[in-house]
């Protein structure tokens, strides 16, 4: 038998936990960018009548206290080591309910693979609660998922299916959703390792350059454009495109050392506006300007 009083509260306060998730939505992006944390999306949901039905059903709830996750966070990153600093960093901004929060992960064991989330269900501290976009959430808990990019995209497919069966996927095709999982976990530690070479690669670039061991350098977009940025003593992260890179193969430029050969301080530094970061690079056009005054002088 459902509780009338919780069907009540739900319709009296879902409209606030709304508002709480898109709230607290746009307060997360500007922190996260404020702070330079890495992040592939974040959205936010109120609990529809439907599903929390299903869950009065399911669970034996005897408190509107235990409804922790009408308002939910999601949280979507590249790589599983960019949860973890999210997690980290979310639990300095907010109160975390440590007993109802889990890293679904743990669940799993040594043995078994399947559904991977972090779980956070949280509260406002009194320094948010004091803001007037706050105040109004007093009291209120919601609830923080962070995930990558490949568990979430699992966990919709898996969810929507499950849902469609009402839980009770045939043996055959759950088998092969758990198999699926342990693909993906595989992919996120593929590209866990591929993000760590490519910083690597990175900084053994920049110690080259530094060092002038520009001969020892392929030309390719990231080398060049660290290279500059070395030159020119600034930060621009605009790539330089493969039709650039492509030009300068094409004209026996295939080094650092090359580059330099044809570099021209000027002409670079009319393309490249390190006094507005907010203009582009011209890159293409820097490139065949100097290779155009390559091939004059030759």
């Amino acid at each position: 038998m459902i509780n009338k009083e919780f069907i009540e509260y739900y319709k009296d306060n879902r409209e606030n936990y709304r508002k709480m998730g898109k709230r607290l939505e746009r307060f997360i992006k500007n922190i996260f960018e404020k702070e330079k944390i890495i992040y592939h999306s974040i959205s936010s949901r109120a609990k529809t009548r439907e599903s929390f039905i299903k869950k009065l059903k399911r669970k034996d709830y005897h408190s509107v206290d235990l409804f922790t996750d009408l308002c939910g966070i999601r949280v979507i990153t590249f790589l599983e080591s960019e949860t973890k600093i999210v997690e980290k960093f979310l639990r300095g901004i907010f109160i975390i309910d440590e007993f109802n929060s889990e890293d679904k992960s743990d669940n799993l064991g040594e043995d078994k693979v399947g559904y991977k989330s972090i779980h956070l269900v949280a509260s406002l501290p009194n320094e948010l609660l004091e803001l007037p976009e706050f105040e109004r959430f007093k009291d209120l808990k919601f609830e923080i998922q962070v995930r990558t990019i490949l568990q979430h995209a699992w966990a919709e497919v898996e969810h929507d299916k499950n849902y469609k069966f009402s839980g009770q996927l045939p043996p055959d095709i759950k088998r092969r959703f758990k198999l699926l999982a342990g693909f993906l976990e595989i992919a996120d530690r593929e590209f866990e390792s591929i993000s760590k070479e490519i910083t690597e690669y990175e900084n053994t670039i920049v110690n080259k350059i530094v060092n002038d061991s520009l001969e020892e350098i392929e030309i390719n977009s990231t080398s060049l454009r660290k290279y500059l940025n070395n030159l020119l003593k600034i930060n621009v992260k605009q790539p330089i495109t493969q039709k650039s890179i492509k030009v300068l193969n094409e004209n026996n430029i295939l080094t650092l050392s090359d580059f330099k050969a044809i570099e021209n301080l000027r002409i670079i530094k009319i393309y490249i506006d390190k006094r507005n970061k907010q203009i582009p690079a011209r890159y293409d056009l820097m490139i065949r300007h100097l290779v155009d005054l390559k091939k004059k002088r030759s």
